[in-house]
């Protein structure tokens, strides 16, 4: 009877509806995708100019400034790292720092003690500025005594007079009470030689 048939809907219509639903969904996907892509954090103008700023920087400079804010001793290991060079490179680095303050007569020299660096100021400046330091708290004149010796590494203390007028042995005797200097006996007289204290105090290799 025609009142009992049902109309079904033919295949082709239903593989239709399917892909019109698929392609819905794929249409929200891809827009959901482009919105996270706007929201997604891009590097500033700032990033990259940081960047570029550092990648301009001069070794030689990056070394300089490596040494003085270390106040010590570095290895050229430490100092390759920092600057972002070789073993090897670093060493052509810290020679040609080195040459350059010898020649303008810079009051900071470069020491290099085997696989070590450091960057310190000459004896002959020591005298005019150890006052700013405030692990020193010596006389002028022993300060001047000091800075002497240390220029010559060592120095029998009957050659002092020399170079210095007036009261000598006080002062030899205040800086060995500082534990700057130590006195040995030598003859008849005293071979007097910077010490360890004096040398860490202030950043200086032997």
């Amino acid at each position: 009877m025609p009142g009992n048939y049902k109309l079904k809907p033919a295949e082709d219509a239903v593989v239709d509806a399917s892909a019109l639903e698929e392609a819905s969904d794929l249409e929200e996907a891809e827009a959901g995708a482009e919105g996270e892509g706007e929201n997604e954090a891009k590097p500033g103008l700032e990033d990259l100019v940081t960047e570029s700023e550092r990648a301009e920087l001069p070794s030689a400079s990056v070394l300089e400034a490596a040494l003085f804010l270390a106040n010590k001793q570095v290895t050229i290991a430490s100092l390759s790292e920092i600057v972002g060079v070789s073993k090897n490179e670093c060493t052509r680095l810290v020679e040609e720092l080195g040459k350059r303050y010898e020649t303008n007569g810079n009051a900071f020299e470069i020491v290099v003690n085997g696989d070590v660096v450091s960057l310190q100021v000459r004896g002959k400046f020591l005298n005019r500025v150890s006052r700013l330091s405030k692990q020193i708290d010596l006389t002028r004149k022993a300060t001047r005594i000091l800075a002497l010796i240390a220029k010559k590494k060592q120095l029998l203390q009957k050659e002092l007079p020399k170079y210095f007028r007036g009261e000598i042995y006080a002062y030899v005797h205040e800086l060995k009470e500082a534990g700057y200097l130590d006195a040995q006996k030598h003859g008849n007289t005293r071979l007097l030689k910077p010490t360890q204290k004096f040398y860490d105090n202030f950043q200086l290799s032997e």
